[in-house]
């Protein structure tokens, strides 16, 4: 392993023209309102066949522009409650009798959703932009009927993509090799906004929170993406401070559940013997 070049705006724009070609994301999702509303479709009946939405009350936790919410309640006879940090401009076109759009904190000290008031909560790729994981977790546990479901689809800090600039920057782990301030520089902006800050949870911490929650994993898939092993043998001594399960593990996809005999109860953790 040679030195590490310099990590500056330089070598930012080297690496990007390096991948002009062969970019981290081929064909980023569409974001234009046809496109959302196709995927919007596609992703409620994929969360029908796996937790059953058909006729439920559903909390959508980040519910963005409001597209899937809005599918769920004009075609699966759901009565959707959809949040996100603040109003969206798209909530004013979108009117439905199951539908309610507002801005809410689910981490802030007093939530006003009801106790025990919904039978699924869901949330795509949204927590990772959580500031306080554990409390929305937390709280998630308090709305969520005792034999409810929970739906979570997150990305991970340590993914390739998880800067979501690469639409932009080509080339993977931009935010683990490079500072805010010189990927900032490069794009030309004070500070980088949307979607860049992610918190920095692992899928072990995660599972971890799971357990002391009481959530119970009934379905998981992992969604891993290879690693460039020559963009990493040349960056080892950054990118090799992470393990590299993490460093290939984009997103991750669970089911949570409580145990129906004693809901919502912390789950032992087998790895500590208590008395013995």
């Amino acid at each position: 392993m040679g030195d590490t070049p310099k990590l500056d705006t330089q070598l930012v724009e080297a690496l990007n023209r390096e991948y002009r070609l062969t970019p981290t994301v081929p064909a980023p999702a569409g974001l234009g309102r046809e496109d959302r509303g196709a995927r919007a479709a596609h992703v409620a009946a994929r969360l029908d066949r796996l937790v059953g939405l058909r006729g439920r009350t559903i909390l959508e936790i980040g519910c963005g522009a409001g597209d899937l919410a809005f599918e769920l309640a004009g075609n699966y006879g759901a009565y959707v409650t959809g949040i996100d940090i603040g109003e969206r401009e798209d909530w004013k076109t979108l009117r439905h009798p199951n539908l309610t759009l507002s801005a809410h904190d689910v981490t802030a000290g007093e939530c006003a959703l009801p106790e025990n008031g919904f039978d699924r909560i869901i949330s795509r790729a949204v927590w990772e932009h959580i500031r306080h994981p554990f409390a929305a977790l937390v709280q998630c546990r308090r709305l969520l009927c005792p034999a409810g479901k929970k739906y979570l689809y997150a990305n991970l800090y340590r993914s390739a993509i998880a800067s979501h600039l690469y639409r932009t920057l080509f080339f993977p782990w931009p935010h683990l090799l490079f500072s805010h301030d010189v990927l900032a520089s490069w794009l030309d902006v004070e500070r980088i906004g949307g979607a860049y800050w992610v918190n920095k949870l692992t899928y072990a911490q995660y599972l971890c929170y799971f357990r002391k929650l009481g959530f119970y994993i009934t379905h998981e898939r992992l969604e891993t993406r290879a690693i460039d092993r020559a963009f990493y043998d040349r960056f080892e001594d950054r990118l090799g401070l992470y393990p590299r399960f993490d460093l290939e593990l984009d997103f991750f996809e669970v089911v949570l559940e409580f145990d129906r005999t004693n809901p919502k109860a912390p789950i032992p953790d087998p790895m500590y013997r208590t008395g013995a």
